[in-house]
């Protein structure tokens, strides 16, 4: 096995894409009880040397949890606002797992109720470790 020891970092992107789930979420008290299918697209940020050295999960973030952890909060929370959903999807996830150092999210809801010809809305946030 090769050893990355020199290097002090060794920064990776680990990218979580297009997690669908059935939500409960939105303003409208149709969302409330009907729901709708919520998507999912999540970066993170993460020091992989140890991991890479090793070649231990336990060393790096499994990315079954971190998606067992958001579906969990779409499908069983409720939030009005497509940003309180995220602000705690992120939270969740920086909090569960120390070697996360910062998350970037998008949630897209592509049935989003509004007039026209649309594939619906996204919101795409960061949140860093101080």
């Amino acid at each position: 096995m090769v050893s990355y020891a020199p290097y002090a970092t060794m920064l990776a992107t680990i990218r979580l894409k297009s997690m669908r789930f059935h939500g409960r979420h939105g303003v409208l008290p149709e969302e409330a009880v009907l729901g709708q299918p919520w998507i999912l697209d999540l970066d993170l940020k993460v020091d992989i040397a140890q991991a890479a050295a090793t070649d231990d999960l336990a060393d790096t973030v499994n990315y079954a949890a971190v998606y067992e952890l958001c579906r969990d909060i779409v499908t069983n929370e409720r939030f009005c606002l497509v940003e309180s959903l995220s602000n705690r999807l992120l939270a969740a996830v920086l909090s569960a797992h120390p070697r996360v150092l910062s998350a970037t999210l998008t949630v897209h809801k592509p049935h989003a109720p509004i007039p026209g010809d649309h594939a619906g809305i996204s919101l795409t946030t960061t949140l860093t470790r101080p």
